[in-house]
Protein backbone atom coordinates (compact mmCIF):
# COMPACT_ATOMS: atom_id res chain seq x y z
CA UNK A 1 0.00 0.00 0.00
CA UNK A 2 1.53 3.39 -0.60
CA UNK A 3 0.22 6.51 1.29
CA UNK A 4 1.08 9.78 -0.47
CA UNK A 5 1.27 13.14 2.04
CA UNK A 6 2.29 16.81 1.03
CA UNK A 7 3.04 19.99 2.81
CA UNK A 8 5.07 22.68 2.67
CA UNK A 9 7.96 21.99 4.66
CA UNK A 10 8.34 19.31 7.91
CA UNK A 11 5.06 20.13 9.53
CA UNK A 12 2.98 17.31 8.03
CA UNK A 13 5.57 15.20 9.61
CA UNK A 14 3.79 15.47 13.02
CA UNK A 15 0.81 13.77 10.64
CA UNK A 16 3.04 10.99 9.09
CA UNK A 17 5.00 10.10 12.71
CA UNK A 18 1.02 9.32 13.46
CA UNK A 19 0.57 7.19 10.56
CA UNK A 20 3.31 5.22 10.78
CA UNK A 21 3.26 4.05 13.94
CA UNK A 22 -0.09 2.18 12.78
CA UNK A 23 1.01 1.12 9.49
CA UNK A 24 3.75 -0.03 8.06
CA UNK A 25 3.00 1.30 4.78
CA UNK A 26 5.03 2.68 1.71
CA UNK A 27 4.97 6.37 2.27
CA UNK A 28 5.41 8.98 -0.40
CA UNK A 29 5.90 12.91 1.05
CA UNK A 30 6.08 15.90 -0.82
CA UNK A 31 8.06 18.68 1.05
CA UNK A 32 7.52 21.42 -1.08
CA UNK A 33 9.91 23.63 0.83
CA UNK A 34 11.21 25.73 -2.09
CA UNK A 35 7.91 27.37 -2.38
CA UNK A 36 7.19 27.98 0.96
CA UNK A 37 5.59 29.18 3.12
CA UNK A 38 2.14 28.58 2.11
CA UNK A 39 0.06 30.35 4.62
CA UNK A 40 0.88 33.77 2.99
CA UNK A 41 0.64 32.10 -0.77
CA UNK A 42 -3.09 32.90 -3.30
CA UNK A 43 -5.71 30.91 -3.12
CA UNK A 44 -5.56 29.93 -6.81
CA UNK A 45 -1.93 29.49 -6.26
CA UNK A 46 -1.97 26.95 -3.87
CA UNK A 47 -4.70 25.27 -5.87
CA UNK A 48 -2.59 24.88 -8.35
CA UNK A 49 -0.28 23.56 -6.12
CA UNK A 50 -2.75 20.82 -5.45
CA UNK A 51 -3.15 19.69 -8.73
CA UNK A 52 0.79 19.28 -9.12
CA UNK A 53 0.99 16.69 -6.04
CA UNK A 54 -1.72 14.99 -7.47
CA UNK A 55 -0.53 14.45 -11.11
CA UNK A 56 2.91 12.81 -8.92
CA UNK A 57 0.96 10.63 -6.45
CA UNK A 58 -0.95 8.86 -9.77
CA UNK A 59 2.37 8.67 -11.41
CA UNK A 60 3.41 7.14 -8.03
CA UNK A 61 0.45 4.79 -8.35
CA UNK A 62 -0.70 6.28 -4.73
CA UNK A 63 -3.45 4.36 -3.30
CA UNK A 64 -4.82 6.89 -0.68
CA UNK A 65 -3.83 10.91 0.45
CA UNK A 66 -3.94 11.80 4.11
CA UNK A 67 -3.72 15.78 4.01
CA UNK A 68 -0.35 16.85 6.12
CA UNK A 69 -1.15 20.49 5.72
CA UNK A 70 -4.61 22.56 6.95
CA UNK A 71 -3.94 25.44 4.89
CA UNK A 72 -4.18 23.58 0.58
CA UNK A 73 -6.89 21.42 2.77
CA UNK A 74 -8.76 24.30 3.41
CA UNK A 75 -8.35 25.42 -0.22
CA UNK A 76 -9.40 21.89 -1.69
CA UNK A 77 -12.46 22.41 0.87
CA UNK A 78 -13.98 25.59 -0.01
CA UNK A 79 -13.43 25.26 -3.62
CA UNK A 80 -14.97 21.41 -3.90
CA UNK A 81 -11.98 19.91 -5.69
CA UNK A 82 -12.93 16.13 -6.17
CA UNK A 83 -9.51 13.74 -7.01
CA UNK A 84 -9.36 10.07 -8.54
CA UNK A 85 -6.84 8.89 -5.40
CA UNK A 86 -8.88 8.75 -2.03
CA UNK A 87 -8.59 11.88 -0.10
CA UNK A 88 -8.72 12.50 3.99
CA UNK A 89 -9.07 15.67 5.05
CA UNK A 90 -7.02 16.99 8.28
CA UNK A 91 -9.45 20.11 8.77
CA UNK A 92 -12.42 17.83 8.88
CA UNK A 93 -10.95 15.27 10.97
CA UNK A 94 -10.26 18.11 13.16
CA UNK A 95 -13.60 19.08 13.35
CA UNK A 96 -14.66 15.74 14.23
CA UNK A 97 -12.77 15.62 17.45
CA UNK A 98 -13.99 19.02 19.00
CA UNK A 99 -16.86 17.94 21.53
CA UNK A 100 -16.75 21.48 23.17
CA UNK A 101 -19.70 24.12 22.21
CA UNK A 102 -16.58 27.33 22.48
CA UNK A 103 -13.60 26.67 20.26
CA UNK A 104 -10.57 28.16 19.17
CA UNK A 105 -8.83 27.81 16.07
CA UNK A 106 -5.37 28.82 15.09
CA UNK A 107 -3.93 28.26 11.63
CA UNK A 108 -1.77 30.39 8.64
CA UNK A 109 -3.01 33.48 7.21
CA UNK A 110 -5.07 31.39 4.71
CA UNK A 111 -6.83 29.04 6.26
CA UNK A 112 -7.76 31.57 8.82
CA UNK A 113 -9.25 33.85 6.21
CA UNK A 114 -10.77 30.99 4.25
CA UNK A 115 -12.96 30.56 7.81
CA UNK A 116 -13.07 26.92 6.95
CA UNK A 117 -12.84 25.41 10.38
CA UNK A 118 -15.41 28.17 11.79
CA UNK A 119 -17.54 27.22 8.98
CA UNK A 120 -17.69 23.67 9.38
CA UNK A 121 -17.75 24.34 13.21
CA UNK A 122 -20.40 26.48 12.81
CA UNK A 123 -22.53 23.93 11.50
CA UNK A 124 -22.36 22.11 14.20
CA UNK A 125 -23.47 25.11 16.59
CA UNK A 126 -20.15 25.67 18.03
CA UNK A 127 -18.94 29.56 18.79
CA UNK A 128 -16.08 29.68 17.50
CA UNK A 129 -12.95 32.20 17.55
CA UNK A 130 -10.00 32.08 15.43
CA UNK A 131 -6.62 33.48 14.92
CA UNK A 132 -3.71 33.53 12.49
CA UNK A 133 -0.08 32.88 13.63
CA UNK A 134 1.46 32.17 10.75
CA UNK A 135 5.11 32.87 12.63
CA UNK A 136 4.81 29.47 14.51
CA UNK A 137 5.76 28.25 10.96
CA UNK A 138 8.72 29.64 10.74
CA UNK A 139 9.48 29.27 14.06
CA UNK A 140 9.05 25.37 13.61
CA UNK A 141 10.97 25.38 10.28
CA UNK A 142 13.76 26.65 11.88
CA UNK A 143 13.69 24.54 14.78
CA UNK A 144 13.01 26.79 17.34
CA UNK A 145 10.28 25.39 20.03
CA UNK A 146 11.30 26.69 22.93
CA UNK A 147 12.76 29.69 24.49
CA UNK A 148 12.10 33.52 25.33
CA UNK A 149 11.58 34.44 21.47
CA UNK A 150 8.99 31.84 21.34
CA UNK A 151 7.37 32.02 24.65
CA UNK A 152 6.96 35.89 23.32
CA UNK A 153 5.24 34.56 20.24
CA UNK A 154 2.79 32.72 21.71
CA UNK A 155 1.91 34.98 24.45
CA UNK A 156 1.06 37.42 21.32
CA UNK A 157 -0.92 35.35 19.71
CA UNK A 158 -3.28 33.29 22.32
CA UNK A 159 -3.35 35.79 25.19
CA UNK A 160 -6.75 36.98 23.62
CA UNK A 161 -8.21 33.45 23.91
CA UNK A 162 -8.06 33.75 27.83
CA UNK A 163 -11.21 36.10 27.50
CA UNK A 164 -13.13 33.86 25.51
CA UNK A 165 -13.21 31.08 27.41
CA UNK A 166 -13.20 28.87 24.97
CA UNK A 167 -12.51 25.07 26.09
CA UNK A 168 -10.68 23.40 23.45
CA UNK A 169 -8.33 25.14 20.58
CA UNK A 170 -7.79 23.31 17.44
CA UNK A 171 -4.16 23.62 16.17
CA UNK A 172 -4.94 24.27 12.73
CA UNK A 173 -1.55 23.77 10.97
CA UNK A 174 0.21 20.77 11.18
CA UNK A 175 3.42 22.67 12.15
CA UNK A 176 1.71 23.89 15.38
CA UNK A 177 1.97 20.59 17.46
CA UNK A 178 5.66 20.79 17.58
CA UNK A 179 4.84 23.80 19.88
CA UNK A 180 2.49 21.97 21.56
CA UNK A 181 3.85 22.15 25.20
CA UNK A 182 4.48 25.93 25.02
CA UNK A 183 0.78 26.78 24.17
CA UNK A 184 -0.74 24.17 27.11
CA UNK A 185 1.38 26.39 28.92
CA UNK A 186 0.06 29.49 27.96
CA UNK A 187 -3.70 28.08 27.92
CA UNK A 188 -3.15 25.55 30.48
CA UNK A 189 -6.99 24.84 30.87
CA UNK A 190 -7.80 24.81 27.64
CA UNK A 191 -7.63 21.02 25.80
CA UNK A 192 -5.11 21.11 22.96
CA UNK A 193 -6.85 19.59 19.66
CA UNK A 194 -4.31 17.70 17.35
CA UNK A 195 -6.35 16.97 13.93
CA UNK A 196 -3.93 14.69 13.39
CA UNK A 197 -4.89 12.15 16.11
CA UNK A 198 -8.21 11.94 15.09
CA UNK A 199 -7.30 11.65 10.97
CA UNK A 200 -4.71 8.68 12.02
CA UNK A 201 -8.19 7.07 13.08
CA UNK A 202 -8.86 7.04 9.47
CA UNK A 203 -5.71 4.70 8.25
CA UNK A 204 -6.20 0.65 8.69
CA UNK A 205 -3.93 -0.41 11.07
CA UNK A 206 -1.45 -2.95 9.95
CA UNK A 207 2.17 -3.91 11.52
CA UNK A 208 2.97 -6.58 9.56
CA UNK A 209 6.06 -5.01 7.94
CA UNK A 210 7.89 -1.49 8.73
CA UNK A 211 6.83 1.91 7.34
CA UNK A 212 9.27 3.60 4.35
CA UNK A 213 9.16 6.71 3.54
CA UNK A 214 10.21 8.41 0.01
CA UNK A 215 10.51 12.33 0.54
CA UNK A 216 10.74 14.47 -2.73
CA UNK A 217 11.93 17.46 -1.65
CA UNK A 218 11.43 21.21 -3.84
CA UNK A 219 14.42 22.98 -2.29
CA UNK A 220 17.53 22.14 -0.27
CA UNK A 221 17.45 18.55 0.85
CA UNK A 222 20.29 18.48 2.98
CA UNK A 223 18.43 21.24 5.04
CA UNK A 224 15.84 18.92 5.22
CA UNK A 225 17.79 15.80 6.26
CA UNK A 226 19.29 18.36 8.92
CA UNK A 227 15.36 19.05 9.99
CA UNK A 228 15.03 15.35 9.81
CA UNK A 229 17.44 14.77 12.61
CA UNK A 230 16.41 17.83 14.65
CA UNK A 231 12.97 16.64 15.10
CA UNK A 232 14.33 13.03 15.71
CA UNK A 233 12.35 11.28 12.55
CA UNK A 234 13.80 8.00 13.37
CA UNK A 235 11.38 6.02 10.48
CA UNK A 236 13.09 4.10 7.54
CA UNK A 237 13.73 6.69 4.79
CA UNK A 238 15.07 8.33 1.51
CA UNK A 239 15.29 11.75 0.57
CA UNK A 240 15.09 12.83 -3.08
CA UNK A 241 15.63 15.69 -4.38
CA UNK A 242 12.68 16.87 -6.93
CA UNK A 243 12.70 19.74 -9.39
CA UNK A 244 9.67 22.24 -8.89
CA UNK A 245 9.99 22.93 -12.70
CA UNK A 246 9.16 19.04 -13.05
CA UNK A 247 6.46 19.19 -10.90
CA UNK A 248 4.78 22.07 -12.75
CA UNK A 249 5.13 20.00 -15.98
CA UNK A 250 2.76 17.87 -14.25
CA UNK A 251 -0.14 20.25 -14.28
CA UNK A 252 -0.25 19.63 -18.16
CA UNK A 253 -2.49 16.69 -19.17
CA UNK A 254 -0.23 16.41 -22.18
CA UNK A 255 2.95 16.21 -20.30
CA UNK A 256 4.92 12.56 -20.58
CA UNK A 257 5.39 12.16 -16.39
CA UNK A 258 7.26 9.36 -17.37
CA UNK A 259 10.13 11.66 -17.12
CA UNK A 260 9.91 13.12 -13.55
CA UNK A 261 13.09 14.41 -13.04
CA UNK A 262 13.64 13.13 -9.27
CA UNK A 263 17.77 12.15 -7.74
CA UNK A 264 18.22 10.85 -4.48
CA UNK A 265 20.08 12.82 -2.12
Amino acid sequence: MKIGLFDSGIGGISVLKKLTYLNGAHYIYIADTDRAPYGIKTPEMLESFVFQFMKFFEHKNVDEIFAACNTTDSIIIEKGLKFDIKYHSIVKAGVCASKSKNVGVIGTNVTIKNETYKKQLEKLDKRVYQKSAQLFVSLVEEGIFYGRMVEAIANFYLNSFKKTNIEELILGCTHFPFLKGIISRVLPNVKIIDPAEELSKEIAVDKSRRPFVEFYVTGDIKDFERKLKRINFRVPHVVHKLKVERLKVGNSEKANIANWNVRSG
